[in-house]
């Protein structure tokens, strides 16, 4: 047992004590107060644990603008997001602690001591997190389909409009009007889903979809009509698509504690083979087009 690893792991239960004691002062629902509370009550016991070992710390300047930066982070993201994010790692620390319960230099009561502390890591923190009720957390679902079904829909709307015309204006503008009629639509199907779901708001849940389909249509086809050449627009536009599902699949793994990289490589394959159908097809219809108009001439 190394002292720079007891050092490291006080300062990183510190850490997790003063953050949840933080966001726990400025929450307004109760219940997610006393949570965020519970969560940082055990942070700090297992600070108290260590600090027998190093003597009370204090965080330094760069932990503490680290934590101002998470609080700031947590009002945009949601707490739940950045308690989840900081558990990432709470799997490597559990089985750390219980290699260092076999270390004889500890007492029988501090090995005990390690050994719950390490089943708190695992479980009971995780048990907690996941009660926390957010707003981002209850919507997930509707973020996730208004976003993916318009980045489908609009890669296949834009891709078979430039298989179709070599104008970037008109594939924008023709990908904005089926791109706005669609999120209507969407939302209110929405709405009625949600009627028939027990715990669900039909209200803010179509909002949500309605409103994450609606701007994800705005970002894809904005390099369109703004006058950029084909290859620069459809460069942008693929580029914009993702980064935000990058973004969200980062966001949304973390909060379902998925694998990011095989959901967002999944995420990326679908919307490539919508995008070469769509291509091939807008070929298709122009080859017909042409033939017919050549027929009648």
């Amino acid at each position: 047992m190394e002292n720079s690893d007891v050092l490291k792991y006080a300062l990183d239960e510190f850490f997790d004590y003063t953050l949840y004691s933080r966001m726990a002062s400025s929450e307004r629902n109760p219940k997610n107060r006393k949570l965020l509370s519970e969560l940082a009550r055990q942070e700090y016991e297992h600070y108290l644990f260590w600090s027998r070992f190093t003597g009370p710390l204090k965080l330094g300047l760069r932990d503490s603008i680290r934590v101002e930066l998470l609080l700031a982070a947590s009002r945009v993201l949601g707490r739940v997001f950045i308690v989840k994010y900081l558990e990432r790692r709470e799997e490597a620390v559990s089985e750390a602690y219980r290699r260092l319960a076999g270390d004889p230099r500890f007492s029988e009561k501090d090995r005990a001591t390690l050994d719950k502390i390490a089943k708190d890591e695992e479980t009971h923190e995780k048990e907690l997190s996941s009660q926390v009720d957010e707003f981002a957390v209850r919507h997930l679902g509707s973020m996730a389909l208004g976003m993916s079904d318009a980045m489908i829909e609009m890669a296949g709307v834009l891709a078979g409009f430039l298989g179709y015309t070599e104008s970037p204006f008109h594939t924008g503008v023709a990908g904005l009007i089926v791109g706005v009629s669609a999120s209507m639509s969407m939302t209110a199907a929405s709405f009625l889903q949600a009627k028939h779901e027990a715990g669900k708001t039909p209200g803010s849940t179509a909002l949500t979809t309605g409103l994450f389909y609606l701007s994800t249509v705005g970002l894809l086809t904005s390099p369109f009509l703004i006058g950029l050449p084909m290859l620069t627009a459809l460069t942008l536009s693929v580029s914009l698509a993702l980064a935000v599902l990058a973004a969200f699949t980062f966001y949304s793994s973390t909060i379902l504690g998925g694998k990011f990289l095989r959901e967002y490589l999944e995420n990326v394959l679908v919307i490539a083979a919508v995008v070469v159908a769509g291509f091939v097809f807008g070929n298709i219809v122009k080859e017909l087009i042409d033939l017919t108009l050549i027929s009648h001439t």
